[in-house]
């Protein structure tokens, strides 16, 4: 005669090894999720690669740029884009239709700060974009803090 399980007939649980991680180290919950899930197709495998060779490997702009420094494409900028590429181009379209900063330009390509940085210090080299700092202090500037503030909620 066979003995019957008593109880739902379910075997107990393994005991999760990593419960406690999670009060511990929050971060390795993320990681276990993202090693157990397929990739996404939409986030680049390797962002960091592409920031570097967006940028030309370097880190510091040719000019420096303040994150409320605010853009605008130049005539000569409007006659040679369509020469332009990638995010060159990205700024120099963005710029030409109205007047952004360097933080919102980053918030509305969705490119870090300091490739746009990069990118933007090139442009304003070549004579293709202008830059204009505000007369007020950053913190005297309320439509300056609006338009960063919106930004932020868009991301």
């Amino acid at each position: 005669m066979m003995a019957l399980p008593i109880g739902d007939g379910n075997p107990e649980p393994e005991p999760d090894p990593y419960a406690d991680a999670a009060l511990v180290r929050p971060f390795l919950t993320r990681l276990l999720d993202a090693a157990s899930s397929e990739p996404d197709s939409d986030v680049p495998e390797a962002a960091g690669v592409r920031s570097y060779a967006m940028t030309g490997g370097r880190s510091a702009a040719v000019v420096p740029l303040e994150f409320e420094s605010m853009l605008q494409t130049t005539a000569r900028g409007a006659v040679v884009m369509s020469g332009l590429m990638f995010e060159r181009l990205a700024i120099a379209q963005l710029c030409s239709t109205e007047i952004l900063s360097v933080a919102e330009l980053s918030a509305r390509l969705h490119l870090p700060i300091g490739v746009v940085r990069v990118v933007a210090a090139d442009l304003l080299s070549e004579g293709l974009l202008e830059a204009f700092m505000s007369n007020l202090s950053v913190a005297d500037d309320v439509s300056l803090i609006s338009r960063l503030i919106e930004g932020v909620r868009a991301l």
